[in-house]
């Protein structure tokens, strides 16, 4: 898979849309000068405001953290190679796996006709391999994922149009194997060129389907990523639909290297032929991280983009000491272990090492090295990302908010421990950052406040108070210390709303968001109120003002002068009854009063008010005041006492004519209309049921001509009738004859 590159031919095809494509199945890794090495396919923000804190990237640590395992802020998703997942030397018990979220295991191949491969992949799986990296992971919290892989860039892609045509076969056999196994999910590998397959269907729109049913097949709860290339996000007509595949996949592993062999020709480097550059740009370069990132961002949500980073380098002989040097041999692939261990090769000429930092990408720092090779009898050129340049992408991922860092590959790595303290210093930090207050805002200025941070997940946590008071801007109340407190005297604070910002990381962690020294892994942020003054008056009023019928709705507001804070509480006292409570302190300032079922009859209400830092001057505590409105209300059950109707145009019409029919009640404040008619030689029967409209609008239109009889029916909304039946009563009608002519 994932560290080389399709053939030139084709990359040329495509006119630079996949410049990261990967590779073939799993082989050794690359070997260093004295070994027989691999050769590739031929190939051509911050701010230390905490103003910026109250929304820190576009994903949060806590909304990316919530998504993976192991106490990890974001993922960190490292492949296993089969051929040496055990190699005590560079496989899994050199890992630490409280530092890798997802481990997958890479994996068992895809037959043309859907089928698993009986191959090395296979035996290594069904072994105790596997077994003992599943116990491994799984006690650290870690999930094991299988890679299924297809890899198919041949005219017509015949494997790849087979496979995915077969797709039914491998849905079934890979979810049998995740069951059979324990393992927690899927991550796809296939790697091919869009195209029309034999069976008519594009290879684009069956990759999509190949993840839609491997996630409808997979038991709930299973993790499902698909490996895709660094520029598939703009590509609408190549292999992966970034969009598409969305809707199934919890997560991409974008492969963002080997970019070397599509920037050679562009600019900075202008290259007429292949020529040595940064596998992974992080910046400058046509195709870089960078905007890789910014591409799958537009698309998808960054919770879903995993930013692939290379444990290796590209090497090669050339002329003459010079950045960007032409191979005059074959590249050659370096593992992370090769390439940091170059310098102390038998076959370096003494004194002739040099290390360097990539100059066209300086916010890059990707490292190359020069030097003569005594066995081969040149100078050879190695451009690699070590611990710095890596940290510098796991920045990005941050800063974006990125779900999180792939590797390709764990093996390539072992247990280096500069690359295992680079992802912990970036990925490992403080939670859920809190603060609590010894006394609840709000408070009157001058009674001394003590803030109490906690986080979680670190164990050496520092803290940092950030203060902003009311028409201010940020200040830091208190540095970077292990004192989880800090106390504030409030004694000559104006009145008004305080925001407190409580920034928390690890002594050990460099801090996910801000700028150094003002880095923070999580945080906090709070509003605490001082008031200095209670309410001094209080005014009430409701709607529909002093009276109404009953089943109407009612606003009661209060509103409260001289206090920055008020909260209010409402009384009634219904006729003949005592006065209750309708509603205990709140900082609402109405209450909605439903009278359906009310007596009728006088009521009394009484509005309290008082600030949210006073106890009230008057009553107990907590129904104490500073000051108080009542007032009377009057509920009325009268029903419609007379009606009448009357037609526009008058008496008699036209068939065809449309006829408005209007009722008017008197009597009641909140009347309803319903109308009746009686056709010739016919019965009565409902024209309009009751509703708050007065007039019904009569469709003459194909009616027979002859007298037509109308009723038309009033009642209060709060009235059960005085005539009818449930629910066809009326507290009053008027009757009348139409002619249709």
């Amino acid at each position: 898979m994932k560290h080389l590159l399709v053939p030139l031919l084709v990359v040329t095809a495509l006119l630079d849309i996949t410049p990261a494509i990967a590779s073939s199945s799993p082989s050794p890794a690359p070997a260093s000068d004295a070994a027989h090495p691999i050769a590739p396919q031929q190939i051509a923000r911050s701010t230390t405001s905490p103003t910026s804190v109250a929304t820190p990237a576009s994903t949060s640590v806590s909304a990316v953290a919530s998504l993976v395992p192991n106490g990890l802020q974001r993922e960190v998703f490292g492949f296993a190679l089969a051929s040496s997942l055990s190699d005590p030397t560079v496989g899994f018990p050199t890992w630490d796996f409280s530092l890798l979220s997802t481990v997958a295991f890479f994996g068992l191949h895809i037959s043309d006709n859907g089928a698993i491969a009986s191959d090395s992949g296979l035996t290594v799986w069904n072994s105790a391999q596997l077994t003992n990296l599943l116990a491994t992971a799984h006690s650290h919290g870690s999930r094991v994922v299988l890679t299924i892989i297809e890899q198919d860039f041949s005219a017509g892609t015949p494997h790849m149009c087979g496979a995915l045509a077969n797709r039914a076969t491998t849905v079934s056999q890979t979810v049998a194997q995740v069951s059979a196994k324990g393992v927690d999910g899927v991550n796809i590998d296939f790697e091919g060129l869009n195209g029309t397959c034999p069976n008519g269907q594009s290879a684009r729109s069956m990759m999509t389907a190949l993840a839609h049913q491997l996630r409808v097949a997979l038991p709930t709860g299973s993790y499902l990523s698909v490996d895709t290339y660094a520029s598939s996000a703009t590509d609408p007509l190549g292999f992966f639909d970034i969009a598409g595949l969305s809707a199934d996949a919890d997560s991409f592993f974008v492969m963002a290297y080997d970019l070397e062999y599509s920037n050679y020709r562009r600019p900075p480097l202008n290259c007429s032929t292949f020529c040595l550059g940064p596998t992974a740009p992080l910046a400058s370069y046509y195709y870089n991280d960078t905007t890789t990132a910014r591409q799958y961002t537009a698309v998808v949500p960054a919770s879903k983009v995993i930013l692939g980073v290379p444990y290796y380098g590209r090497k090669s002989c050339v002329a003459s000491v010079t950045p960007n040097a032409t191979p005059t041999g074959s590249v050659t692939a370096d593992t992370y272990l090769d390439s940091s261990n170059e310098a102390g090769s038998p076959e370096v000429q003494a004194g002739s090492y040099a290390t360097h930092r990539d100059a066209n990408d300086p916010s890059g720092k990707e490292r190359w090295d020069t030097w003569f090779n005594t066995t081969l009898n040149c100078t050879r050129e190695l451009y690699w990302d070590d611990a710095v340049s890596l940290g510098l992408k796991y920045d990005l991922v941050n800063q974006d908010g990125l779900r999180g860092v792939g590797i390709w590959n764990l093996n390539y790595g072992g247990g280096a421990p500069e690359l295992w303290n680079e992802l912990s210093s970036h990925f490992v930090g403080c939670t859920n950052a809190a603060a609590t207050a010894s006394v609840a805002s709000p408070q009157i200025s001058g009674v001394p406040v003590k803030l109490t941070a906690t986080s979680g997940n670190c164990p050496n946590p520092l803290y940092e108070f950030w203060l902003l008071a009311p028409g201010r801007a940020w200040t830091l109340a208190q540095p970077y210390s292990a004192s989880a407190t800090f106390n504030w005297a409030t004694t000559g604070k104006s009145a008004g709303t305080y925001r407190f910002s409580v920034w928390a990381r690890d002594a050990q962690s460099r801090g996910t968001f801000g700028s150094p020294p003002n880095t923070y892994d999580t945080f906090s942020a709070f509003d605490y109120t001082l008031t200095t003054a209670p309410c001094t008056s209080m005014s009430a009023s409701s709607s529909p003002a002093v009276t109404t019928s009953v089943g109407t709705t009612v606003t009661i507001t209060g509103t409260a002068s001289g206090c920055p804070n008020p909260l209010y509480e409402f009384w009634i006292l219904p006729p003949g009854g005592t006065w209750r409570l309708a509603h205990s302190y709140f900082t609402g300032s109405t209450l909605t009063w439903t009278t359906t079922g009310m007596p009728a009859g006088s009521y009394r209400f009484s509005v309290w008010a008082r600030d949210a830092s006073s106890q009230g001057t008057n009553g107990i505590y907590p129904s104490s005041y500073d000051a108080f409105a009542a007032f009377q209300y009057s509920l009325t059950t009268s029903p419609c006492t007379a009606m009448s109707a009357f037609a526009v145009p008058p008496s008699t019409a036209g068939v065809g004519t449309t006829v408005s029919i209007t009722g008017n009640a008197s009597g009641c404040p909140n009347p309803i209309y319903e109308f009746w008619i009686l056709p010739p030689g016919g019965t009565w029967r409902l024209a309009n049921p009751y509703s708050m409209s007065s007039t019904f609008t009569w469709s003459t239109t194909g009616k027979p001509a002859g007298s037509y009889r109308f009723s038309v029916w009033a009642r209060d909304a709060s009235s059960t009738g005085i005539g009818g039946t449930s629910p066809n009563t009326y507290d009053s009608f008027n009757a009348f004859q139409y002619t249709l002519t």
